[in-house]
């Protein structure tokens, strides 16, 4: 399966939709992380039906009109997102992990908290490894106007980006733990 697909489940285990409310959702909550165009929407619901991930319902409507195509989440279809979003995605892919992050609340703040550990694991990694390479370059004293003025500005970009990832996970791991004592706690 695909990321389009793994969203669509994600929309679908919020609510039933029709196509054209998945639409909505897409452009409401997705787009502006995720690009979904509406020719890939149809072919990706038929593919996910056929696996028997999600199921289509027809609601019969007043007068003339055909009938609603409403399209339903499967417990299959919630297990193979569930397992999808315990997946660490590669190094870089952002949207991959953002789009798992948006359908995060269907596993365990535990899984979740180790889900987490390991990707500011990733983020540090790479942190590391842009340090050096900015130090290294660095040492060269380049000016303005040389290439490697450019290059250094970029890693120190990724340091940012490196920097502020280190920083989410460490607010979730916060809020996710204090969710796993409260609820310790209660019981």
């Amino acid at each position: 399966m695909n990321n389009i697909q793994y969203t669509i489940l994600g929309l679908l285990a919020r609510e039933p939709l029709s196509g054209y409310e998945m639409k909505q959702q897409i452009n409401n909550r997705i787009t502006h992380f995720y690009k979904i165009n509406n020719n890939q929407l149809y072919p990706s619901l038929s593919k996910l039906e056929e696996a028997g991930f999600i199921e289509l319902q027809a609601i019969e409507q007043e007068s003339y009109r055909p009938p609603r195509k409403i399209y339903r989440i499967t417990p299959s279809g919630i297990d193979a997102l569930k397992s999808w979003v315990l997946e660490l995605p590669k190094v870089g892919d952002t949207d991959t992990f953002l789009l798992k992050q948006y359908s995060s609340w269907l596993v365990s703040p535990d899984a979740l908290i180790d889900l987490i550990r390991k990707k500011k694991e990733q983020h540090e990694h790479m942190l590391k490894d842009y340090k050096e390479r900015v130090s290294s370059f660095q040492e060269q004293n380049p000016d303005v106007n040389h290439p490697l003025f450019s290059t250094i500005s970029v890693i120190k970009m990724g340091i940012h980006f490196e920097e502020a990832g280190i920083l989410w996970c460490n607010s979730m791991h916060e809020v996710l733990k204090q969710h796993t004592l409260a609820n310790r706690v209660d019981t």
